[in-house]
């Protein structure tokens, strides 16, 4: 445990010096006080505010997640720092999930940043504290801690420009999966392409499932099993994606 700890604490430490995930967050306060100008030209009710600017915390985080995810591993193993991490007693293992931790903990303070900054903008508003708006990006939060652990597996196996384009599909067909499911049905679709599209919805990580950004904006308070679930999913995910990452490192030769 002690191990990982450091691990995740030297990954929060060199990430968080990357001059791009400044101009990443640096954006989006930018997008989110643009909002606050918005407001008084076009978007005139605060719905409209909220679902632009949580909408915007949610393609910023995804940029983050994106980055961390496909470059700080690799980035590990051409600066051979994984050659002197593995030298000592630290195992590949606990090298996979402090990687993780660390990116996490990165990705937690660029939503956090962000979402001080929303808070500001609906206060100012006059929309007061916007505790669904808080656990909207708190879901986004688990989406992107999902999407991270899939990145790193990815990672393992192929360059960080395949990890980059196996990623980005993935992320938006977990987006369109369970929607293209239902359609199918609606349809009448039968036989192989329903089996196929069956199969992508049970392997494809269903992402809209920490989507509960319009139950945000019109403050409409969704059952607490609904989070539980959604928190029980992603942790599950998780553990399976960096157990298959940790598996495939453990059989690769450095």
């Amino acid at each position: 445990m002690h191990n990982i700890f450091v691990i995740a604490k030297n990954t929060f430490k060199l990430e968080i010096r990357e001059k791009i995930l400044y101009a990443i967050i640096g954006f989006g306060i930018l997008y989110i006080f643009l909002m606050l100008f918005l407001s008084d030209l076009v978007l005139k009710e605060l719905p409209m505010v909220k679902s632009f600017c949580l909408l915007g915390i949610y393609l910023f985080n995804a940029v983050v997640a994106l980055f961390l995810g496909t470059t700080s591993f690799y980035k590990d193993v051409e600066r051979k720092i994984v050659y002197f991490i593995l030298a000592k007693p630290v195992s590949r293992a606990q090298f996979i999930i402090g990687k993780f931790l660390g990116l996490c903990f990165v990705l937690l303070f660029a939503s956090a940043i962000l979402g001080a900054a929303y808070i500001g903008i609906i206060l100012y508003l006059g929309g007061g504290f916007d505790v669904l708006g808080i656990l909207a990006i708190a879901m986004q939060f688990l989406e992107m801690a999902l999407f991270l652990a899939f990145a790193i597996f990815v990672t393992t196996f192929s360059s960080s420009l395949l990890s980059i384009i196996y990623t980005s599909v993935v992320f938006f067909a977990g987006h369109i999966v369970s929607s293209l499911l239902t359609a199918s049905k609606a349809i009448g679709l039968e036989g192989m392409r329903l089996w196929i599209i069956q199969a992508l919805y049970y392997i494809l990580p269903n992402l809209e499932k920490f989507n509960i950004r319009d139950m945000a904006i019109h403050q409409v308070a969704a059952p607490f099993t609904s989070f539980f679930f959604a928190l029980c999913y992603a942790l599950v995910y998780i553990v399976f994606l960096l157990s298959a990452a940790i598996f495939i490192f453990q059989k690769k030769e450095l």
